[in-house]
């Protein structure tokens, strides 16, 4: 095999896993996961049956009692007065965390979707809580408007994305929750509150975790439709890592990939361009299956050479440019499941944390190549927000859905814990209710309106009630 003949694009690099499904693994990956055999099932109390839940990566799963996918509002608030069972609500199932597991009642939001109302004037849109941010897009370019921000993935569900601060980058640009001007929330007696700037509820509401009742609806700020041009190139390790901040600071977005075992990283800067500026890839896609098959064998035949495989792909990385509309350019396909951890960190401590998980990753030989994600986002005044009151560099860790990654994970964590970090309530992390109360400045505030609003604890779960010390 000729490894110079090698080409990878960003997009590839950013899929990675995709690439081996169903074959051989990426890069050597050790230790499969023993996956237990799928539930096939029960028989609900209305005589029909009741299908399991598992999450996108396949690490969550359940086996509740009932199912319900209610039609509208007046549906839900019929459900949460009647039903005695515990409701944990579920969008698309894109948290690793066990936020959405029960053995009781699973509701999804599903069917209350759309943009529902816009404000032209004020440039705000009422937006359905059980939307895909994949549909939400194309309704708002054709009245002239678009999102603030996106995040990288867009198959989540909106509700979902805003109750874990789902985000995407740039230093002056905050999470999706930090974009909310109002919510409607059906509480656990069945009323309904409109939560917006002058509410008590409003900081707490706007990243909840699902237990202070179901958002049906969130009134999210808006701006101008615009286009974006996306740059990305390989560079030195050491270069990227010194000049993380200026790239920061002079682009409207600035994210890198970092690759394990390697000695470069992927840049990324999009920025703001007119319409008629908007350029097409410049780089060919390639096969992307077949180099990454052809990278996966060899490093399977020759492990010892990882290093050498890796850094010769990524030498081959050729600078691409593409641009298009906001919402078409932010989003990337990611059609193979992973497990994921991510932690934001003091913005200032970017550089250095991520180099010293990409020291440890050496040290301790771990066979990972998928790459870590780093991004900056702006600080905002949301209680349960892991941006709260501080401009934050969120570093994204990532394994294949069928290999283990709890010893990968657990070399890790405590490097972010040593920067002081805060997880994402969406992603894998092992902290306890202490841990995470000192953590989150507000979180004590959070748990009385919680308190105060579901005092049976209707919407929580197990795991929220030992991250919230109620068992």
């Amino acid at each position: 095999m000729d490894l110079n003949k090698i080409k990878i694009n960003r997009r590839e690099l950013v899929r990675l896993a995709g690439l081996s499904a169903g074959g051989a693994l990426l890069a050597g990956c050790s230790g499969e996961q023993e996956v237990a055999a799928a539930p096939q099932g029960i028989v609900g109390k209305d005589g029909k049956r009741v299908l399991p839940w598992s999450n996108w990566s396949g690490n969550q799963s359940c086996q509740p009692a009932s199912r319900l996918v209610p039609k509208n509002e007046e549906q839900i608030i019929d459900i949460v007065k009647q039903t005695q069972q515990r409701i944990r609500c579920v969008g698309s199932g894109h948290s690793f965390s066990a936020l959405v597991p029960t053995d009781e009642t699973l509701m999804s939001t599903a069917r209350l979707r759309g943009v529902n109302k816009i404000y032209p004037e004020t440039m705000e849109a009422d937006i359905g809580g059980g939307s895909r941010l994949s549909t939400i897009g194309e309704p708002l370019w054709e009245q002239g408007l678009a999102m603030v921000n996106m995040p990288d993935i867009d198959t989540q569900a909106l509700a979902g994305a805003l109750a874990t601060s789902t985000h995407g980058t740039g230093a002056t640009l905050g999470s999706l929750s930090s974009l909310v001007n109002g919510m409607r929330l059906v509480t656990a007696s069945g009323e309904v509150i409109e939560c917006d700037k002058d509410s008590e509820l409003f900081n707490a509401a706007r990243s909840n975790l699902g237990v202070l009742g179901v958002v049906t609806q969130a009134r999210m700020q808006l701006r101008k439709s615009y286009h974006i041009q996306e740059t990305s190139w390989m560079m030195p390790l050491e270069e990227g890592l010194e000049q993380a901040e200026s790239l920061r600071d002079s682009h409207r977005h600035f994210e890198m990939y970092a690759l394990p075992h390697a000695d470069y990283i992927l840049g990324i800067t999009l920025d703001e361009i007119e319409a008629d500026a908007v350029e097409e890839r410049t780089s060919e896609t390639g096969d992307a299956y077949e180099t990454f098959k052809t990278i996966s064998n060899v490093i399977d035949w020759l492990p010892f050479m990882r290093s050498f495989i890796i850094n010769t792909a990524a030498q081959t990385v050729e600078k691409e440019v593409r641009g298009g509309r906001s919402f078409d350019v932010f989003s990337n396909l990611r059609d193979i499941r992973f497990n994921e951890m991510e932690y934001s960190i003091p913005a200032e401590h970017g550089p250095a944390c991520l180099r010293e998980i990409l020291d440890a990753i050496k040290k301790n030989d771990i066979d990972v190549i998928f790459p870590l994600e780093y991004r900056y986002v702006k600080a905002d005044d949301i209680w349960l927000s892991p941006f709260f009151q501080r401009d934050s560099c969120a570093i994204s860790c990532h394994n294949f859905h069928d290999r283990d990654y709890k010893q990968y994970f657990a070399i890790i964590e405590p490097i972010f814990w040593k920067y002081e970090g805060r997880p994402h309530w969406g992603k894998i992390h092992t902290l306890n209710h202490a841990e995470l109360m000192a953590r989150f400045p507000r979180m004590g505030d959070f748990l009385k309106v919680r308190e105060h609003l579901d005092p049976d604890g209707k919407f929580l779960n197990q795991s929220l009630k030992q991250a919230f010390g109620l068992v």
